[in-house]
């Protein structure tokens, strides 16, 4: 008798275990079928049963169906579309069962390429509508998820485009180390697609400025350097090269490469906008005639523009302000010699002469901006805010107060429009 009573516990037992093994089996029948609240019932009942719990099928099956559910509920195709809302944690549900499948799977028996790439993709689209909400810091969440997970899909696209997007968030949220963090991986990438290539323009521009600003010295170059090898088509690679060597204090090398950038935009499109910004080099090394020649070309191409006429406003407005410092300078040593007075007159007439020069040029980068539609006025608002500003210092240090008047009035308008 005691062996037919152990004999029928045993049996028990291992019906039990097979039942929670058939629960795994049934799941899987009415996923194929197309029943996915039925195969949820049946997965979460394996997913805790102790018999099924640490069975790496299990979890591998979990995720399957978790990820059809998100099918439902993100893809308006869905042939499940019906079961949309079935489990609004769907995602994370997923993920968890992928992370258990893959802990357990030793042999690695099982794919989870395709559930780890549907709860990445959803992780980058949420971090994608909360970076547009300028909710910053819950977008950094999600694309940081991403990233970890979207590694594991083996999708480097998506992947990079979450790194992306996790460092403009840092950088919104003015957080340097945490830009470098997800930025300097894709700074070493040799390899990049084109659709990719404008998201590296802005990394490699970033990265410049927060390395500039730490006074990073080899970083600023390492990273210019890069930004001119994996994108040689890109002129702007080498006027950000040029403007490092001017920092570091070798003026030479920056010509070089600000001429090597007009010559590979020749023929294209922005080869005036170019022009301008080469101009800035030739203007910070001191060559203010080459500048000048530069802007003048780039006028000549396109007169209609904003690029040019702010360039050489703004070259001339600080050639006026260097005068004017060693005017200071003068007055400030107490020397009232008839010397330091005729320095101080000449300089004077020379700083006037720059600012009579700006004048034209901002009234032209005025006028530009006022043309423009509602949109883009919008955009160029604070270009018209430093343009007004400058343009009425002008106006007040040349004594001309009447013209003055309604530039001080449009600025008082501009800003308290901003306040509001």
């Amino acid at each position: 008798m005691k062996k037919i009573a152990l004999f029928t516990a045993l049996f028990l037992v291992g019906l039990a275990a097979s039942a929670q093994r058939l629960n795994v089996q049934s799941a899987m029948s009415d996923l194929k079928r197309g029943y996915l609240n039925k195969a949820k019932g049946y997965i979460d009942k394996a997913c805790v049963h102790e018999d099924t719990k640490d069975d790496a099928q299990t979890w591998y099956y979990a995720g399957l169906i978790y990820s059809m559910i998100g099918d439902a509920a993100t893809n308006p195709q869905s042939k499940y579309k019906k079961y949309k809302d079935l489990d609004p944690d769907w995602c994370q549900k997923t993920y968890d069962a992928a992370l258990r499948c893959k802990e357990l799977d030793k042999a690695g028996d099982y794919n989870l390429k395709d559930i780890f790439a549907a709860v990445g993709t959803n992780f980058y689209s949420t971090s994608i509508d909360l970076f547009n909400a300028q909710k910053y810091k819950e977008a950094l969440e999600y694309s940081d998820k991403a990233v970890k997970v979207l590694n594991n899909s083996g999708d480097p696209d998506l992947a990079n485009e979450s790194m992306y997007i996790a460092g403009y968030c840092c950088l919104m949220l003015k957080d340097n180390e945490g830009v470098k963090k997800y930025y300097a991986p894709l700074v070493r990438k040799n390899k990049i697609n084109d659709e990719f290539k404008p998201r590296m323009q802005h990394i490699y521009k970033t990265m410049y400025d927060i390395y500039k600003e730490q006074k990073d010295t080899s970083n600023v170059i390492k990273t210019c350097e890069r930004y001119a090898k994996v994108l040689p088509e890109d002129p702007s690679a080498n006027l950000l090269l040029a403007n490092a060597y001017i920092w570091t204090g070798n003026k030479t090398k920056a010509v070089e490469l600000a001429a090597k950038a007009i010559e590979e935009s020749k023929n294209t499109p922005g080869y005036p906008k170019m022009l301008c910004a080469a101009a800035g080099i030739y203007e910070m090394t001191g060559d203010y005639e080459t500048a000048e020649s530069k802007y003048s070309e780039s006028y000549q191409i396109e007169p209609n523009q904003f690029e040019a006429n702010y360039g050489m406003a703004s070259m001339m407005n600080n050639r006026a302000f260097e005068k004017n410092e060693a005017i200071n300078k003068l007055i400030e040593a107490g020397d009232f010699s008839d010397e330091t007075e005729a320095a101080t007159a000449k300089l004077t007439e020379e700083r006037n002469s720059f600012l009579n020069k700006a004048i034209p040029y901002l009234k032209a980068a005025i006028n530009y901006i006022d043309g423009l539609s509602v949109e883009e006025q919008g955009q160029y608002r604070p270009q018209l805010h430093s343009c007004l500003r400058t343009l009425n210092t002008c106006y007040i240090t040349l004594e001309m107060y009447e013209e003055s008047k309604p530039i001080r009035t449009r600025i008082d308008s501009l800003e308290s429009g901003a306040n509001k």
